[in-house]
């Protein structure tokens, strides 16, 4: 392919996927395929700057390639940065670097203010990818390969071949680095494409490229699946949720594409959701009544309640200690949004609203905080005290709600009110009060 017609299919690309390449930062570890999308960005007039990783696990190798990219960017004009990398340990050492890659690259995007991190993804790893998640047994999102845009990371190269880059770069009379890790059969994706993928050629001339399409089709099909079922997915007050009912009411596919969807509503940095776990929390609300629980990864948490409905939520570590009441002020607080005025008095149609209580500000100031096992109110017309957990049971409160649920607190720590429940008694506004406190509250 002629330098031109290679630029110009990159450029494609990058208007069919909408990359925002006006400050690109590029990552070029000097191999064929980041040269390549240097050399592409450069071609059309693009002005990336350069980051370049040097993971230190080649020797005088890796440093040859940090030096190479040196002069590369120099030849060009450009900026270019190189960050040295050293990982301790042989386990996982090349997802740990990827990982550590990627922070790098997020980092050193975020100091210059680039608008997208370009790295050099063609359609030969998604070929690969495919039949390496394939072989695993992955479903839909395995195997729609590596998307071209996830986040700030764009992939202008994802709908070019191999063959065609190591062409652009041959006409351009461009050199670049060989990673002779790439040649050792001990990875499995070198073994892909030094074996596998070359039978498949033969077999069928363009299977690269017809894998890549596969792909791009899956990943459409997958994305009208993931917006079908997110159709049941709410989210409230730090929670993703939906209707058992509902649920119930959906083919199996659907299901399970809502769990991954309130899971990533939740915890949207994270890794999907495997399937072992996707069938857990769907066992869970298949649990019947009461509150069942399950830990997931990333510290969320699946609750089935009374087998009416599932939530996924984070868990908050150390809930956030006491915040004070301030007349005129708004707060949030633990999944809510709290507000107190100073008002002249109660209205009580508006104090019959759950949401709403009114209180004696004499009795202030008033503090939030979570309630805590030992804690108990004063109902009015109850006569005696009661613990505040027990009166959440009784409202059939969900139990891993209780724990979470925020109380409004005197100056001495006794409960004035629960969120959405009961008053304490010595705080309601009488007659003889001089000073009234209106509170609201919604989940945020």
């Amino acid at each position: 392919m002629e330098p031109g017609a290679f630029q110009e299919a990159v450029l494609e690309t990058v208007r069919r996927y909408g990359m925002d390449l006006s400050r690109p930062l590029a990552l070029v570890s000097g191999g064929p395929d980041s040269v390549a999308l240097l050399r592409a960005l450069v071609g059309l007039g693009y002005e990336p700057a350069v980051l370049h990783v040097d993971h230190g696990l080649r020797g005088e190798e890796s440093r040859g390639d940090a030096e190479f990219v040196r002069e590369l960017c120099r030849g060009l004009g450009l900026r270019c940065e190189v960050r040295s990398l050293r990982l301790e340990g042989r386990a996982g050492l090349q997802e740990r670097a990827r990982r550590e890659r990627y922070r790098i690259a997020g980092e050193v995007a975020g100091r210059l203010g680039a608008s997208a991190v370009a790295v050099g993804h063609n359609a030969d790893d998604v070929a690969e990818t495919l039949l390496l998640n394939l072989a695993r047994g992955s479903g839909l999102r395995g195997l729609s390969g590596i998307p071209p845009v996830r986040g700030r990371v764009c992939r202008p190269l994802i709908e070019r071949t191999r063959a065609e880059i190591l062409g652009y770069l041959e006409a351009l009379g461009q050199g670049y680095r060989v990673d002779s890790t790439n040649l050792l059969p001990k990875y499995a994706r070198n073994r892909v494409r030094l074996e596998v993928m070359p039978v498949l050629e033969e077999l069928h001339p363009g299977a690269v490229r017809n894998m890549a399409r596969a792909a791009a089709l899956l990943r459409e099909d997958l994305a009208a699946l993931e917006e079908l079922a997110a159709g049941v997915v709410r989210e409230e007050g730090g929670e993703a949720g939906m209707s058992v009912a509902e649920l119930d009411g959906l083919p199996p596919a659907l299901r399970r594409y809502a769990v991954r969807r309130a899971y990533a509503a939740v915890a949207p940095e994270a890794p999907p959701l495997p399937r072992r776990l996707v069938e857990a929390v769907l066992e869970l609300a298949r649990g019947g009544g009461g509150t069942r629980l399950l830990d997931l990864p990333g510290g969320v948490v699946a609750a089935a309640r009374f087998g009416e409905r599932l939530v996924l939520y984070r868990r908050e570590e150390g809930e956030a200690g006491e915040r004070p009441l301030v007349a005129g002020e708004s707060l949030r607080f633990a999944g809510w949004r709290v507000r107190a005025d100073e008002v002249e008095g109660m209205d009580p149609e508006d104090a019959r609203r759950p949401e709403v209580a009114y209180l004696d500000a004499g009795r202030g100031p008033y503090r939030v905080r979570t309630v805590r096992e030992g804690d108990t109110i004063r109902p009015p017309g109850l006569g005696g005290t009661k613990k505040v957990m027990r009166a959440m049971m009784d409202r059939k409160v969900p139990k891993d709600l209780r724990r979470r649920t925020p109380v409004v607190v005197d100056p001495e720590g006794r409960v004035a009110w629960v969120f959405l429940g009961e008053l304490g008694e010595d705080f309601r506004v009488r007659e003889t009060t001089e000073k009234v406190l209106r509170v609201e509250v919604e989940r945020a």
